[in-house]
């Protein structure tokens, strides 16, 4: 039982940090908190569903799904964020009405209670334990994209232009760099990776038109809690929501989901006070 317990934490954690990374992904080129994220990657998610249940092959659904996200998240920085650089607070509660509208269009396009989504099945038996096959491959594939994603931020252009955008966005233009087009791609990448944590998440979470709110909660929460910047206290953050949430669901049954977003609220606060 403590080992399926640890798994699950472990795969709860993946997912919440993944989407904290792409929450800090975009904000560091902007500054400004991508509150729309949980339902541009929950229609990159829908699509990739309604694709597979077409009898797509399902490496098509998913690059699919990965690119319906990016796309919109993409359109959200370029007309709602790029206008309102230097008042965060604004670009912030457009992403919130985005959010809002893009939840309504979703509701009315996906009308099913919830959308079925392939994950691995079955379970295995490790350290004496019981555990499913799909924890281990959310935790397999959120390492390795993490992995990847910080390899290419240290050690590319591509990185280094982020980081100068977002330390020094004047002096970045001054050498050539296009800010502008860094922030799109922070953003579209962001929002790449918020689909993926959906998919990826699909057997925890229903697949539903209104359902990124909940996992857009979780990751913002473990973003702030990082400062945005930290990947160490992001991931910390992530695993206490999600220990929160795992254990509580063991003691207190549904109780745990609300013991989770409690704590992910504490920590926004207590992220945003620093």
């Amino acid at each position: 039982m403590i080992v399926q317990l640890g798994v699950d934490c472990l795969a709860a954690s993946a997912l919440y940090a993944l989407v904290a990374l792409a929450v800090a992904l975009a904000f560091s080129g902007s500054g400004t908190v991508h509150l729309a994220v949980g339902q541009v990657a929950v229609a990159g998610a829908l699509t990739a569903s309604v694709m597979i249940g077409a009898g797509l092959p399902l490496w098509l659904a998913w690059a699919a799904g990965l690119a319906v996200a990016a796309v919109l998240s993409g359109a959200a920085e370029r007309g709602l964020v790029a206008p309102t650089l230097g008042r965060p607070v604004l670009g912030a509660v457009l992403l919130v009405a985005l959010a809002v509208v893009l939840r309504e269009v979703l509701q009315g396009i996906f009308t099913r209670p919830a959308y079925a989504f392939p994950t691995a099945g079955g379970s295995v038996r490790l350290l004496g334990g019981i555990v499913h096959v799909s924890d281990l491959v959310t935790i397999a594939a959120v390492v390795a994209t993490a992995l990847t994603v910080a390899a290419v931020l240290r050690s590319s252009t591509v990185g280094a232009a982020l980081r100068l955008t977002a330390g020094a966005p004047a002096a970045a233009e001054r050498i050539g760099v296009d800010t502008a087009r860094v922030r799109l791609a922070a953003y579209a990448a962001g929002g790449a990776l918020a689909a993926a944590a959906v998919m990826l998440g699909a057997g925890r979470f229903p697949l539903t038109a209104g359902g990124g709110a909940v996992l857009a909660l979780r990751g913002i929460a473990a973003a702030a809690a990082g400062s945005m910047r930290s990947p160490v206290r992001v991931v910390a953050a992530a695993v206490v929501i999600a220990v929160a949430e795992v254990v509580g669901g063991f003691y207190l049954g549904a109780g745990g989901e609300l013991l989770s977003d409690g704590v992910a609220v504490l920590l926004i606060a207590a992220g945003w006070r620093r």
